[in-house]
């Protein structure tokens, strides 16, 4: 409470607009050392101790957040885990794992990874790593990946239980891609690809994946963007430019001062003319946004789904001297039409407001601006909403886990193609899980189409514990029924 009644005196005394131009200019040392001053005085004069570095952070969280939906302090703790996130990889050995009954336990092992290439195995318990215990009720995810992760070339040693046999094994760290090109497939004769963000690989990944369905014919292409909150400007810039032809707009950036930049194709792409259809849903964000409104105000594009987020503003990260930073907004996006991104919020000052304003593409066609991208068909995926797709994943996640381990050599002499098409959970399973989520239900309480829905989604749990992640969400697209329909509309425009 004590901490509470100081934080608030903080914020009042600090008028915001002068606190945020005390951080970035450098012109107003009078109005800074007052700043200082009263810190001072909260450090050496106040009744208690004081944690004065946590005040000035709670202050700049405060008021961050005041100002728009998308300013935000950012610790020095947590600024490692994004930068690894956007740079697309990081060091470590190539696992996946999780905790189970207090154990660690390895789920996954990534292809050519470090842990690959020593011959660690789902279903490894690791009893120690670097001579430390790590069994016990306190033993957290985080604590774990800290221990895993280190400088590439530096060794971790794991002490491991193996079908009742103790193996040590030391693995030397190497660098693991952290892709965002996440799947790659042939759909007849529609190239399909996934991308979950924006990191600094992106634009290299697709061209991979491009030139791979190429290779297969490919006539048409999907570009899934559902989920994908968005990330580096640049890497969507590049990518948007593999579609357009020269000099077409792809991004009007707009800053405080007045001053514009657009962001213009550069042509010769080898995909300028290939058909293309984008899936979009609320979830899709900033550069998501970006290279869809562009394809979709040049006509290049049919986007499906649903109204995307509405993030149009453009955060610069502000480096502190701890190493925490401030991520401010400097800027708004609009798409080559002129429409803002940025859904409305408290306090906005659009340049140019867009409300009643008629925005049209290339070809004439009307589009909509009420913030975010509008879908040119409206596609939900209504099964997603229903009671089944609910339940908790944890818990599906935990009682396909106790399947796999207790029968784990059976299971690893399925491919992953036979398992989509052949591998179906038994009554005395689906009974089984029932049993395990305490959810109050028999078999005889649920429609046939209640135990399919049940028995999909713990396909998709078994999946993820024998191959991973990806294989997850790849058992899962074979039900996708917006995908489904795109596929169905997109094959139709095929000449």
């Amino acid at each position: 409470m004590k901490r509470d009644s100081v934080v608030l005196w903080v914020f009042g005394f600090l008028i915001f607009g002068v606190w945020i131009g005390l951080q970035f200019r450098t012109d107003v040392k009078q109005d800074r050392s007052k700043l200082d001053q009263f810190f001072r005085y909260l450090e050496y004069e106040y009744v208690d101790t004081l944690d004065i570095d946590g005040l000035m952070d709670d202050a700049m969280d405060h008021i961050l957040g005041s100002l728009d939906p998308h300013s935000a302090f950012i610790p020095a703790e947590d600024s490692e885990y994004i930068a690894q996130r956007m740079q697309g990889n990081f060091s470590g050995i190539g696992v996946e794992f999780r905790i189970h009954e207090d154990t660690l336990v390895f789920v996954s092992i990534m292809k050519n990874s470090p842990a690959a290439s020593y011959g660690l195995l789902a279903g490894d318990r690791i009893i120690t790593i670097d001579g430390d215990t790590v069994v016990g009720p306190q033993l957290t995810n985080d604590e774990v990946t800290s221990r895993i992760k280190g400088e590439e070339g530096t060794y971790v040693t794991f002490g491991i239980m193996r079908d009742g046999l103790y193996l040590t094994a030391a693995v030397q760290r190497g660098i693991i891609p952290l892709e965002s090109v996440v799947s790659t497939q042939m759909l007849g004769s529609l190239g399909y690809v996934r991308m979950e963000r924006f990191a600094e690989t992106t634009h290299d990944e697709l061209l991979v994946a491009l030139d791979r369905l190429d290779s297969l014919n490919m006539r048409g292409l999907i570009l899934d963007l559902r989920g994908n909150p968005g990330g580096y400007l640049h890497e969507a810039v590049a990518i948007a430019d593999e579609f357009l032809s020269e000099d077409k707009s792809i991004v009007i950036t707009k800053y405080g001062d007045g001053k514009t930049h657009t962001s213009k194709a550069s042509g010769g792409q080898r995909y300028e003319d290939l058909p293309l259809h984008i899936i979009i849903d609320g979830s899709s964000a900033s550069a998501s946004e970006v290279v869809t409104g562009a394809l979709q105000d040049h006509d290049r594009a049919t986007v499906y789904g649903t109204t995307s987020f509405g993030k149009g503003l453009v955060q610069e990260d502000k480096i502190l001297s701890d190493g925490s930073k401030v991520r401010l907004t400097v800027a708004y996006y609009y798409t080559p039409s002129g429409r803002s991104i940025q859904k409305p919020y408290e306090g906005a000052d659009l340049p140019g407001q867009m409300e009643g304003t008629v925005f049209m593409s290339d070809s004439g066609k009307v589009l909509l601006a009420s913030g975010g991208i509008e879908p040119d068909i409206y596609l939900s995926a209504d099964s997603s909403n229903s009671y089944y797709w609910s339940m908790s994943f944890g818990t599906m996640d935990a009682f396909a886990f106790d399947q796999i381990d207790a029968q784990r050599s059976d299971y690893e002499l399925w491919t992953f193609e036979r398992f989509v098409t052949d591998f179906e959970l038994s009554d005395m399973q689906l009974y089984s899980f029932l049993e395990y989520g305490s959810y109050g239900l028999t078999l005889e309480d649920l429609s046939s189409t209640d135990m399919d829905e049940i028995r999909f989604l713990l396909k998709a749990a078994y999946a993820k514990n024998i191959w991973g992640f990806d294989a997850y969400r790849n058992v899962l697209r074979t039900d996708d029924v917006v995908l489904k329909e795109v596929v169905r509309a997109a094959s139709t425009t095929l000449k």
